[in-house]
């Protein structure tokens, strides 16, 4: 092909805008993460770049608005904003025959280092000496069912702490897949595609009983009606009320609130919190196959408590061994 061709062809490119919509119609429609990526869209639509050939966006250009963004949002955030249009290029160049864009302009510059590694867990010792554990909930999840005004939010929260299941597997749970009688559920949308077998803990099994008793008998279909994005927002709501009333029942008998509780606390935590206590019960490879982890992925999501871990190497056989060694010791310098 003529190199005149691809300099008309390229004069004909579309614009951000007008393959964004096409990228959106064809290829995120098919995606699980449909709604974020719409969401990230309009962020470019509304960029300075919306209205500029695909052609004519250069590596200049995406560095200058990649550190805009870096002060303002996350790097993960950028991150994510940036794989897009990398797959937006890639796409176009290989399925929509624009195979003169042979220069992915994201490839060419650096995208933030992001580090996603998180270990916060549930406080479940929260005490203000004197005051009654009617009015100070000894853990945060208690204060949290307490401050919701959602009747599904204390449901799902205790179903992914207890299984380690994600926001969205949780609240798209449906009756079929359900299995009481053995104590399983069984998912068939997740995130990398997989069936996934998940066990319920006694705790977890009795709510899922009594909540679909109070539904009525359903025998087909989703058991809660809240959106996934929507029960970010009322998880959100809860720990930010939850926070206050704790603050206010700290000002009322005069104690100094602590600053970690209820702070920095999103739902994806309840994960970490199971992941952290089934660990306890299940080898790494059963666990890495209930949570739908890598091996090595799932190192991020089990955080165990020091004491926890202290009180398992004292009841394990060495720690026992060594006590009576200790013990025996004493008795010969008795």
């Amino acid at each position: 092909m003529s190199d005149q061709r691809i300099a008309r062809m390229k004069r004909a490119c579309p614009t951000l805008t007008e393959a964004l919509q096409r990228y959106v119609a064809e290829v995120s429609i098919k995606k699980k993460s449909f709604p974020s990526e719409k969401s990230v869209a309009r962020i470019w639509l509304s960029s300075r770049f919306a209205s500029k050939s695909l052609a004519r966006i250069t590596p200049m250009d995406l560095q200058e608005i990649r550190d805009e963004w870096l002060q303002e949002v996350k790097p993960s955030t950028v991150v994510r904003r940036l794989a897009m249009i990398s797959h937006l290029y890639t796409t176009a160049h290989k399925d929509w025959g624009m195979f003169w864009l042979d220069k992915n302009p994201v490839s060419s510059i650096r995208r933030p280092s992001v580090d996603d590694g998180r270990d916060r867990r549930l406080y479940q010792r929260i005490r203000l000496y004197g005051v009654p554990a009617e009015e100070c909930p000894p853990t945060e999840f208690e204060w949290l069912c307490r401050a919701t005004k959602s009747v599904e939010l204390p449901v799902i929260a205790l179903i992914a702490i207890e299984t380690g299941m994600r926001r969205s597997e949780v609240a798209m749970l449906e009756r079929e897949r359900i299995n009481l009688t053995n104590g399983v559920v069984r998912l068939d949308k997740t995130k990398n595609g997989k069936v996934r077998y998940v066990p319920l803990t006694p705790f977890a099994e009795d709510a899922l009983r009594v909540w679909i008793a109070m539904r009525g008998k359903v025998v087909r279909g989703r058991i809660f009606t809240i959106q996934p994005g929507s029960l970010s927002k009322a998880f959100s709501r809860a720990r930010k009320k939850a926070r206050k009333e704790y603050e206010a029942l700290c000002k009322k008998y005069g104690r100094r609130p602590h600053p970690a509780y209820f702070t920095d606390l999103r739902f994806h935590d309840l994960r970490h919190e199971a992941t952290s206590r089934l660990g306890a019960v299940f080898s790494p490879q059963k666990l890495a196959s209930i949570t739908g982890q890598t091996l090595e992925i799932m190192v991020r999501y089990y955080h165990p408590k020091g004491v926890d871990l202290a009180r398992e190497l004292a009841l394990s056989p060495l720690g026992k061994r060594q006590r009576e060694e200790l013990r025996q010791r004493k008795l010969a310098l008795a």
